[in-house]
């Protein structure tokens, strides 16, 4: 009688002498709990979560970079997407040092984001690099934006 295994089951009916047959499954709370389990993770990211992957998905064009280096290197920059949305970040690490002005970047998401994190302190569950044919891509992007906006 494991999880899974087909019981047949038999249940009287109102009327004497005559039985119904009912199949059940003993494991069927078990694939019930299971699928509960594995669909409700992307429910339970918070607000903030999902925010930091929608800002991952773009790509970014470093319009402003301040480099700081006491008492720890830090990079201070104001990106823009394609479609005009902009975004200020406080980076560091390795990766922030060899960031430039107009550089097309990436932003890797790191997990752990914290619903209650001001949009301005999101920079340090990032991590940049630079995107592979990076401002042609952007640009092709942005003249596509264009090109709807022009178009309605």
């Amino acid at each position: 009688m494991g999880g899974g295994q087909a019981l047949l089951c038999n249940l009287r009916s109102h009327s004497p002498g005559k039985k119904r047959s009912l199949l059940c499954y003993s494991g069927g709370f078990f694939l019930l709990a299971l699928l509960l389990c594995t669909t409700t993770s992307p429910l339970a990211q918070s607000d903030r979560e999902r925010e930091a992957d929608r800002l991952a998905d773009k790509l970014w064009r470093i319009v402003d970079i301040t480099k700081q280096y006491v008492p720890q290197f830090q990079v201070y920059v104001t990106l823009e997407a394609p479609d005009g949305e902009r975004l200020a970040l406080t980076l560091q690490g390795e990766s922030a040092r060899t960031l430039i002005h107009d550089d097309v970047i990436a932003l890797d998401h790191k997990p752990g984001v914290h619903g209650e994190i001001p949009e301005q302190e999101l920079g340090p569950y990032f991590l940049p690099r630079l995107a592979k044919w990076g401002k042609p891509r952007w640009f092709s992007e942005r003249i596509s934006r264009w090109r709807e906006i022009k178009s309605w």
